[in-house]
């Protein structure tokens, strides 16, 4: 089982808006966001958070493919570019309701708006005003908060020469994988078990970028 620990440092959120912080603003706050969405889209945001977390965390990996939860990402970065200079909190427009909207709360409107289209959320569960009125976007802190993930690959071998692959992002399986077994050559290396000269010679990486 391999671990892959990489945090994130949410005091960026305080910062003034600029061309070199807000990749790494649009992939907080979408993390955020996917998070916040679990306890209305289910299963479906479950999915969406932990691949986006994935994404965000080996997207500098040689050769890793970025899924298209990455778009979310990249759609909050490109309307926080029109906002150079200012702040997240600042205000921005009064909805129809009347409550006042600021950028940051646009931002998490966006990924809400681009993982319903996603899923088909508001044709089969729920519709998107509901969630948009369910969902309180408070000022937060401005104090720093650290969020750690872990990405996990397991493998499991079902008899001497078959295995599989798991890897999960903080607990969640994200993606299940044939790991092949071969018969080792003499000092060769291998990962996973070894049951009599049978192993895997697939690197825990080769899973984890081929999600």
């Amino acid at each position: 089982m391999a671990q892959t620990e990489k945090k994130r440092d949410f005091k960026v959120l305080t910062e003034k808006i600029a061309p070199d912080n807000v990749l790494i603003m649009a992939e907080l706050l979408a993390i955020k966001e996917t998070k916040k969405l679990v306890k209305f889209m289910g299963q479906h945001a479950i999915r969406a958070h932990a691949v986006l977390c994935t994404d965000v965390f080996c997207k500098d990996m040689p050769d890793y493919t970025l899924s298209d939860n990455y778009d979310v990402v990249q759609s909050v970065a490109a309307f926080l570019c029109e906002h150079c200079g200012e702040y997240l909190d600042d205000f921005l427009y009064v909805s129809k309701r009347g409550k006042t909207i600021s950028i940051k709360v646009e931002c998490y409107l966006i990924v809400t708006r681009m993982l319903c289209e996603k899923y088909r959320f508001r044709q089969r569960y729920i519709s998107l005003d509901r969630i948009i009125k369910k969902l309180e976007y408070g000022k937060e802190t401005a104090e720093a908060l650290t969020m750690k993930y872990t990405i996990e690959v397991i493998r499991r071998r079902s008899s001497v020469t078959q295995g599989s692959a798991l890897v999960l992002v903080n607990g969640v399986e994200v993606a299940d994988f044939y790991d092949e077994i071969k018969l080792l050559k003499k000092d060769e290396h291998y990962y996973g078990e070894n049951i009599g000269g049978w192993a895997s010679i697939t690197p825990d990486e080769t899973f984890i970028k081929g999600m």
